[in-house]
């Protein structure tokens, strides 16, 4: 009755939070909040019972610990391994090698060109938010405010068929791991007049606050309509993490890091394309640290790339991506784009007479030198995964690199550098 009593002053607390705790985009975090108070309760009500339980367990355990000593080594030795397994394969985790990244960059920002400090020039918000850079981390990041909601602004909805990618820091909140993510499609075209909590959307959260709660993925329209818990979204905390989107019409993918947590095959209509959003949701305690964003590219994906990209290369002799992407002035190839070039991996396996050039090209930012040394390293790069990969004789593929010498697009704009960073195929 002790426990019980204590929890009193607790329960009251967070009946006062239930009724007004109110999401950002006007939803009621009150069953959430419900689940923890009888979770608190149990809790305390358990620990009279385990405080018995313990000293019995303790004597068992003493009493056999020297007759197991071997089998425990085992034990140990077997559930090491396995916990190592998970941090390489997450519990759920499906394979990364369905999602392509769009072809056609239609928008792309690094926020290269804001000022840390000022809000992106290429952004909108209902709230606030600023340029930031993070110790230890490349570039500079998006820091959205809590409570507030950002999003591109592009000239005309997306297209029925196209991707969409962007990095998420996760910086430890207090006492929460994560802050309150949600990130969707609405129709809502100007988020300044229109309330998202009035409109249909289509969203997902993400949200882990400690140890002792769940581990929470959510996704629906206006209310939540399911739930994704084996994703171990904990080891993220203080650490990127990569979000890929993949929209086929109504179809709708969504990928955290290699992880495929989403696919269903009817979630968006047409107008739901008008505006990609992602939220700092509200919380209580409000958070005192923002939400970091960066490097969100949005393409078309009206066609295949993989098979358009061998199609060209055997038929006419050459081939181009812009969709094999690499870490920011460094040659290390993102796991992301291995998809990409396994199908040039295997269109030397199938042809083994075909000899390729690979040539590597870069951006006009920096030095010409600089640009000459990276695109080098890079098509360097490319060369090596397909001998390490697929076995390839190194005889039948050699390396070129361009710089910014041959561009394709001007190098004025952030769509015109994405398409200028890329890759040829060179049949020889």
């Amino acid at each position: 009755m002790k426990n019980r009593s204590t929890a009193l002053p607790i329960l009251s607390l967070l009946f006062f939070l239930l009724f007004t705790a109110v999401s950002s985009t006007g939803q009621s975090i009150g069953d959430r909040v419900k689940r923890k108070v009888n979770d608190r309760i149990n809790r305390k009500v358990d620990e009279s019972i385990d405080k018995g339980l313990d000293k019995t367990e303790e004597g068992i355990n003493k009493a056999g610990k020297n007759a197991t000593k071997k089998d425990e080594k085992k034990t140990t030795d077997k559930k090491s391994s396995s916990a190592k397994a998970d941090t390489t394969s997450p519990a759920g985790s499906r394979s990364f090698s369905d999602f392509v990244p769009g072809g056609k960059v239609l928008f792309e920002d690094k926020f290269e060109k804001d000022a840390e400090g000022d809000f992106p020039a290429q952004w909108n918000t209902n709230g606030s938010g600023r340029i930031s850079t993070i110790d230890g981390k490349d570039g500079k990041w998006l820091e959205v405010a809590h409570g507030s909601v950002v999003h591109p602004v592009l000239n005309k909805p997306l297209p029925e068929n196209c991707t969409i990618e962007f990095d998420l820091f996760l910086m430890k909140q207090g006492d929460r791991n994560t802050p309150f993510i949600q990130f969707g499609f609405t129709p809502v075209k100007n988020i300044l007049r229109e309330d998202l909590f009035y409109r249909d959307k289509f969203y997902t959260t993400i949200w882990h606050y400690s140890d002792a709660n769940e581990k929470l993925i959510e996704y629906g329209f206006k209310d939540p309509t399911g739930t994704k818990n084996d994703f171990p979204i904990v080891s993220y905390t203080n650490k990127i993490l990569h979000v890929s989107i993949a929209v086929n019409k109504a179809r709708v993918r969504v990928y955290l890091d290699k992880t495929k947590i989403i696919d269903l095959p009817t979630a968006l209509t047409a107008d739901l394309r008008n505006t990609f959003y992602i939220c700092n949701g509200t919380v209580i305690p409000a958070s005192e640290i923002g939400l970091f964003v960066s490097n969100l590219r949005i393409a078309s994906g009206d066609v295949d790339a993989r098979s358009l990209l061998v199609k060209d290369l055997l038929e006419k002799g050459k081939a181009s991506t812009n969709e094999i992407l690499f870490d920011v002035n460094k040659d290390i190839i993102k796991k992301e784009s291995f998809s990409i070039i396994n199908q040039i991996g295997e269109a030397l396996k199938s042809n083994p007479t075909l000899k390729i050039k690979i040539v590597g090209h870069t951006d006009g930012d920096g030095k010409p030198a600089d640009n000459l040394s990276l695109s080098k390293r890079r098509a360097e790069a490319v060369s090596s995964y397909l001998i390490n990969n697929f076995g390839i004789d190194e005889n039948r593929i050699s390396t070129e690199g361009k710089g910014a010498s041959v561009p394709v697009a001007a190098n004025t704009t952030p769509e015109g550098k994405a398409k200028n960073r890329r890759v040829e195929f060179i049949k020889q």
